[in-house]
């Protein structure tokens, strides 16, 4: 599923991008859970996965 989302802002320098619950749903995504983001400049994108502990 292909959803479109705008850029807002939250505070003075960071963006907030809000994701649809059904994502974070079968992702089993909670609230406060530690994610890792991994910036692919080449690519144009930004990967989020989970964090796992080590």
């Amino acid at each position: 599923m292909k959803v479109k989302r705008k850029i807002s802002t939250s505070g003075k320098y960071s963006k907030v991008i809000n994701l649809p619950r059904v994502y974070l749903k079968s992702l089993g995504w909670r609230e406060n859970q530690l994610l890792e983001l991994e910036l692919d400049i080449k690519g144009k994108r930004i990967i989020i996965k989970d964090a796992k502990k080590k």
